[in-house]
């Protein structure tokens, strides 16, 4: 186990798997039960055409990456708070455009030199410095965001018509916390992949409201859940040679169905 923990890879994988886990653990709730989940999804999808674009365009694609998805995850925003347009299609039209678009530029850029399987996969244990001092900014960020809008994203989440009654500016924190799980997105796309950043940011609220009873239990069991098995999935996933964000999923859904199970056995 020492000698395992002495690799710098190790090392900086944890690190980067910590504080996405912590950062999807504090979002969770907040889009989970506001029905908003499917946005992760969305997000994570356009970070394939928007990493892809940064690659083409810059020797550090993040950092075209990454307002190029919160410009996106602003855009659904504002189309899903028009009469025409709901939430849900407006992420299915914007992530879609954009996939195919990252497609394109795939088979017609040139230059283009990384599969696409570890796009869609992500490998936590190649990611760069970078990536590492990003993903703990960005959990700092959503901490404070969180911390210090609590009451009124509480607020916003149960009961949005008594938030605005309350003149809570429903809209802007909606802004700042599309623009802040997209940011989220692009770090966990480059490290756990396209096709599975979006579980890490439903698992932790649904998991937690198998065993919470309020909502404060359930963003904090749902941030200790998190730690545990991400971490636990970088221990299973090295030493079998299997991808980091599978094992976590995998691990996830374990821990759902054994919840789903015995909880009916709680309450004989």
């Amino acid at each position: 186990m020492i000698e395992f923990l002495s690799y710098g890879f190790i090392q900086q994988a944890l690190i980067i798997g910590i504080a996405l886990s912590l950062s999807a653990a504090l979002l969770s709730p907040f889009l989970v039960l506001n029905q908003q989940a499917m946005i992760a999804d969305g997000l994570a999808h356009v970070s394939f055409a928007g990493i892809i674009l940064g690659i083409l365009l810059s020797r550090e694609p993040l950092w075209i990456a990454i307002p190029f998805v919160m410009l996106a995850s602003l855009v659904i925003k504002y189309l899903s708070t028009t009469k025409t347009i709901n939430g849900d299609a407006a992420i299915g039209l914007v992530s879609s455009i954009a996939f195919a678009i990252g497609l394109i530029m795939v088979k017609k850029g040139r230059g283009f030199n990384i599969s696409i399987e570890s796009m869609l996969v992500g490998n936590i244990f190649t990611a760069t410095p970078t990536e590492m001092i990003l993903s703990i900014i960005i959990t700092v960020i959503i901490a404070t965001f969180v911390i210090l809008f609590y009451r009124k994203l509480f607020l916003m989440t149960y009961d949005i018509n008594y938030a605005k009654f309350s003149k809570i500016n429903v809209q802007l924190l909606g802004y700042v916390l599309s623009g802040l799980t997209a940011f989220f997105i692009v770090i966990g796309v480059r490290t756990i992949g396209t096709l599975l950043i979006s579980a890490l940011v439903v698992f932790p609220s649904v998991i937690s409201s198998q065993l919470a009873k309020s909502f404060k239990n359930t963003l904090i069991i749902g941030v200790i859940s998190s730690f545990i098995i991400v971490i636990l999935g970088i221990f299973v996933a090295h030493p079998l040679e299997i991808p980091v964000g599978s094992t976590i999923v995998v691990i996830y859904a374990f821990v759902l169905l054994s919840l789903l199970i015995t909880k009916p056995l709680w309450r004989t």
